[in-house]
């Protein structure tokens, strides 16, 4: 019970702040989601969703910028491959998350930080992405939790 109110108390604190900040600027906040197809040993396969929102610190590190993520993720239900039923895991997720430009389109993306949800621990991502026009990325991720692996098929709109 404790971990729900602290994540509807983070939900709601990132929501506030994002809330403010963007009253003063919202070009570098963006939002998103999208599919994923879920593993864990022992489990099946299963697909699942994510909603995302971030900020954009801009290059910071030569061509590379750095943005802070926070999300909410669900695996969908993974059937026990040994046993009748079905596992799932959701919950929040904070990341720091870095882009380098390949080409005009093309960016690499890394990501680590913590997941607050079932699966709780360090969360380490890496993968590209595709600018589709100037607000909006299609980005493809291979993340990795304590137990769950993901594939994330996310978008990514930029104010």
């Amino acid at each position: 019970m404790k971990r729900q109110y602290f994540g509807s108390a983070f939900v709601l604190g990132v929501c506030l702040a994002a809330s403010n900040a963007m009253a003063q600027d919202l070009e570098n906040f963006y939002i998103g989601g999208g599919l994923s197809h879920n593993s864990a040993s022992g489990l099946d396969g299963a697909f699942g969703a994510q909603v995302l929102g971030g900020y954009d610190f801009g290059p910071i590190l030569g061509d590379a910028s750095i943005m802070a993520e926070v999300g909410y993720m669900n695996t969908g239900n993974m059937d026990r491959s040994w046993s009748p039923g079905s596992v799932s895991a959701r919950g929040l997720w904070a990341n720091g998350v870095v882009s380098l430009p390949l080409t005009g389109h093309w960016s690499l993306l890394g990501r680590a930080g913590l997941d607050f949800g079932d699966d709780d621990g360090i969360m380490v991502g890496i993968g590209g992405a595709y600018r589709i026009t100037q607000q909006l990325d299609l980005r493809g991720e291979l993340v990795t939790r304590d137990n769950i692996d993901s594939f994330q098929f996310n978008f990514a709109y930029r104010f």
